[in-house]
């Protein structure tokens, strides 16, 4: 059989990496030609990825940070594909970026800054190395990231990197917490009702090389490959 096609738009290469070396098959989207829903029903999953803050009036905010740094076509057409992905139960994996995109696609809000906004003690923005580690997850027991994840120590806490400075504040309905930082930030979030629903707030692509990340997209692969063998 054919590898599942994941869809992407503005990829970068650890992203297509990470996915190829999972086993599936990445269709780079083009926002001035593909149709969101027509692109998600001719894929086989959707990974979002990171990049720049979702404007706050998606998710019911009149203000906006000043730390914000928007891309307006981006929202509108990535919230598009995440909300036809959630339509039709499509395998959606959501990093950084993807996963404030798709809690807000859902109904969630998200937190603007979380220097001003949240007290801790922790650096959830360290650029330089790319895989540098930043701090440790506690990852929630029964959760499929758990699954997932082969890394996790007996205490369910996984070493992360991590180049954020805006999280989830309320996760969307149906949505549960599956990862926090030390510091209470969500970290992951999952939709246990789906084939596959997953967020996490780090950069597992990054590590596509050494593989401590690997059971997180093969596992979404699996379930991209499972809709692919469905659909016939």
């Amino acid at each position: 059989m054919t590898p599942p096609v994941v869809a992407v738009a503005w990829p970068r290469p650890d992203y297509v990496s990470a996915l190829e070396r999972a086993g599936g098959a990445v269709r780079i989207l083009d926002p001035q030609r593909d149709d969101p829903r027509g692109a998600i029903a001719e894929c086989d999953a959707l990974l979002l990825t990171g990049g720049v803050d979702v404007d706050p009036v998606e998710y019911g905010e009149a203000e906006r940070h000043p730390t914000i740094e928007l891309d307006v076509v981006r929202d509108k057409y990535e919230l598009a594909l995440a909300r036809a992905a959630l339509d039709g139960d499509v395998p959606v994996l959501a990093i950084c970026r993807g996963a404030q995109v798709l809690n807000v696609a859902a109904g969630g809000t998200l937190i603007q800054d979380l220097a001003s906004s949240a007290a801790t003690t922790l650096a959830h923005t360290i650029n330089q190395p790319k895989d540098a580690i930043a701090h440790d997850v506690l990852v929630a027991p029964g959760t499929r990231l758990e699954r997932l994840l082969k890394n996790a120590t007996p205490d369910h806490r996984v070493a992360v990197n991590s180049r954020h400075h805006q999280s989830v504040k309320q996760p969307a309905p149906s949505f549960i917490v599956s990862a926090a930082a030390p510091d209470g930030v969500i970290e992951a979030i999952e939709k246990p009702d789906s084939s596959f629903c997953v967020g996490v707030q780090w950069h597992p692509e990054n590590f596509w090389r050494t593989g401590e990340f690997a059971g997180l997209f093969e596992g979404f692969v699996q379930a991209a490959l499972d809709r692919k063998t469905t659909r016939g």
